[in-house]
């Protein structure tokens, strides 16, 4: 897969699923979430591929939206401003469903910072593992935002329980590698550098 997302096959039947925008923390373009939609679609119907590993390229996992600007989403030439600005979330909001309705199991490898949307797909996955260079918060609500985007304020609840949840989605607090394993948000924490491995 060219553009933003590789997909690479380390080993026999498994897909790993790099996002490729390290300049800027892999942080989601219209170009980029086209691309993993494209890949996530490919990687569904590949009856070969019996588990998926997402990660990032760099130093972070996702930094969520990229807000110095996302382009136009597709569909949406000739439209007006609030047409544009429906398509462009349905067209981010559809990708946790579409990590979610996945028939292989999906682990994310969170190599650095998963702030937003990042977060987002890091809990759309069945397994976190975590670097610790790993950094996780709900950015939306320091933009004025609520903690919806992208699922978060479903998933996040199942996970680490309501209260955490709940704190987490209001104050937009960041939360490091090690505090993520304690209280339930990934799995294990190991040394960067090692998280691909460990996830593999």
């Amino acid at each position: 897969m060219a553009g933003t997302v590789r997909v690479e096959r380390p080993r026999p039947e498994v897909a790993l699923v790099t996002l490729d925008r390290p300049e800027r923390l892999n942080a989601m373009n219209h170009e980029l979430v086209a691309d993993l939609h494209a890949a996530l679609e490919e990687i569904g119907a590949d009856t070969t591929c019996r588990v998926v590993v997402v990660t990032g390229e760099g130093r972070g996992f996702c930094a969520g939206l990229d807000l110095k600007g996302t382009g136009v989403p597709p569909g949406a030439n000739g439209l007006g401003r609030a047409q544009t600005s429906m398509k462009a979330q349905q067209h981010i909001a559809r990708l946790i469903p579409r990590m979610r309705a996945l028939p292989q199991p999906v682990i994310a490898a969170v190599n650095g910072p998963a702030a937003g949307g990042g977060l987002a797909l890091a809990l759309g996955a069945d397994v976190r593992i975590a670097a610790q260079a790993a950094r996780f918060n709900v950015a939306f609500v320091r933009i004025g935002l609520s903690g919806c985007d992208i699922g978060v304020s479903w998933m996040l609840p199942r996970l680490i329980g309501a209260a955490r949840a709940f704190e987490l989605m209001l104050t937009g607090r960041l939360i490091d590698a090690e505090e993520a394993e304690r209280i339930g948000l990934v799995l294990e924490v190991v040394p960067d550098g090692q998280v691909i491995d460990a996830a593999l």
